[in-house]
């Protein structure tokens, strides 16, 4: 689950480790992890504008968390409920 947020807005506290590739599209995408037990807990990207993705598993309060979309479904399992958007591959724009 990834969810997207302007920057400024999360806060994130301790340690962590980052770890940086070359996403399919050619874009750098650098990712930050929890350094016990290597959780990611966001990534940006430079192409991003001000938002990063967030994994909202890891915020304090999960209460509000409600998916409504899918990506990655052209190799999706056939399980995914119905009446969310779904999308064949990583970008919905």
């Amino acid at each position: 689950m990834s969810m997207q947020d302007k920057e400024d807005s999360v806060k994130v506290t301790g340690t962590t480790k980052r770890f940086t590739r070359v996403a399919d599209r050619g874009n750098e995408v650098t990712s930050f992890f929890c350094p016990e037990p290597g959780v990611q807990i966001y990534a940006f990207s430079k192409l991003a504008n001000g938002l990063l993705t967030l994994k909202p598993g890891t915020l304090d309060d999960t209460s509000w968390l409600r998916p409504t979309s899918f990506l990655w479904m052209k190799s999706a399992q056939g399980w995914v409920p119905d009446g969310v958007r779904v999308f064949d591959r990583g970008s919905t724009g």
